[in-house]
């Protein structure tokens, strides 16, 4: 092998080596994709928004269990108008934002307290802005869906098919779950 062609070589597996782990590291690091209508919007994403909002307890699932995701896309479809879908499509462009820039990672691979830690600010946003607020949509959708739903109305509530007589105001024992009527 000539010295030339020897040194040519060398140097293009020197470069490769420099340049190989860069372009690794920048295809690892969470850069999110985003969302342009509601067909876009991942149904998991929108069951960890819930279940966040709604977590499972011992003896009453969350509300991941009843499918809030798609019952949130199909409301927001159905029930919503262009205004409001778009600010929970900005919306929720900004929490895969806040992802990103605070963890590295999208809100589906967070941990519980991540989860929180997030969802609450938002909250407080929420409720700081004089606006309507993207997350006031989000936890409405979830707590309607939740509650109307079958595992919200007879396992997170007392449910009763065939009530008795009618008592218009009943104490409730302490650790009792309110009625579902």
């Amino acid at each position: 092998m000539l010295r030339k062609t020897f040194l040519q070589r060398l140097a293009m597996i020197g470069g490769a080596i420099v340049l190989i782990p860069s372009g690794l590291l920048n295809s690892c690091t969470y850069k999110p994709e985003p969302l342009k209508n509601i067909e876009d919007i991942d149904p998991a994403l929108l069951d960890e928004i819930g279940e966040t909002i709604i977590p499972a307890t011992p003896g009453v699932p969350g509300a991941k269990a009843t499918g809030i995701g798609a019952y949130m896309i199909t409301m927001l479809k159905d029930c919503f108008r262009e205004e409001q879908q778009k600010l929970c499509i900005e919306g929720l462009n900004d929490l895969n934002r806040k992802c990103a820039a605070r963890y590295h990672t999208p809100f589906i691979e967070l941990n519980p307290d991540q989860k929180n830690e997030l969802l609450r600010g938002l909250q407080e946003e929420a409720q700081n802005s004089g606006e309507k607020h993207y997350f006031d949509i989000l936890k409405g959708l979830t707590l309607n869906g939740y509650f109307s739903s079958e595992i919200g109305m007879t396992e997170a509530r007392a449910y009763e098919p065939i009530p008795g007589r009618y008592i218009s105001c009943m104490p409730l024992k302490k650790g009792q779950k309110p009625w579902a009527v």
